[in-house]
């Protein structure tokens, strides 16, 4: 018969090894339960990466940013285009691709030539717009100028009833606009008994006096009628 302090000890040992073990697995959940959350969390060198941030977006600018230009002569402007490899623009007048005759044309490389005739308020707008990003557009304001002048030849001339004049005008300026004129007849008898005249200048005299005699014929610039 074995000793009784011996079979005290053996139980005491396979109980205290029971007692340890679902310490011993709980602690494993608990390591592994951390593990995991430290796995999903957002601040360590696992976390999921930042986003990539938008490229800027395209700009576009020109260059001069306003002008003044005589009536047929010529600007060179400039666009630039940033944040896009496509660094090209198309060009447009008061919202022609290229623009008209009446408003001035503009080549595709920016050259931009006035209208032989001044446009109404004297002032266009041109356009650039961006070829990456047809929603980015810049403009720049264009004043037409005039310095047109004309002259009458003869100035004064005594011609009889029912005769012919021919009058020749003469529009001068340092630009390249219409050389055109409209000619008009002007007296206290007009209409009925001041003569006429026709769109090449030649006068016709009435063929009774008109009351006062005297008659002014007038050639007024195509291109700018304030002249």
């Amino acid at each position: 018969m074995r000793p009784l302090p011996q079979r005290r000890t053996s139980k005491s040992s396979h109980q205290q090894e029971n007692a340890t073990l679902p310490r011993r697995t709980l602690l494993f959940v608990l390591l592994t339960a951390g593990a995991w959350t430290l796995g999903c969390g957002g601040g360590g060198a696992g976390s999921v990466a930042q986003p990539t941030p938008p490229p800027p977006s395209i700009q576009i600018e020109v260059s001069p940013q306003s002008g003044t230009v005589l009536l047929g002569e010529t600007l060179r402007l400039a666009a630039t285009v940033s944040n896009s490899t496509n660094t090209g623009a198309s060009w447009g007048v008061e919202g022609i691709s290229g623009g008209s005759p009446q408003v001035g044309l503009i080549s595709v490389d920016g050259v931009y030539t006035a209208p032989a005739d001044l446009p109404q308020g004297g002032t266009v707008q041109v356009i650039a717009t961006s070829n990456a990003d047809s929603s980015k557009f810049a403009t720049v304001s264009i004043s037409i100028t005039s310095d047109i002048s004309v002259s009458l030849t003869p100035g004064s001339v005594s011609i009889s009833l029912g005769s012919a004049q021919s009058f020749r005008a003469l529009v001068s300026s340092g630009g390249h606009p219409d050389s055109g004129v409209r000619w008009s007849v002007a007296s206290l008898s007009c209409p009925s008994a001041c003569g006429s005249i026709d769109s090449n200048g030649n006068y016709t005299a009435p063929s009774i006096l008109p009351n006062p005699s005297l008659v002014t014929i007038t050639a007024t610039s195509v291109a700018d009628s304030a002249k």
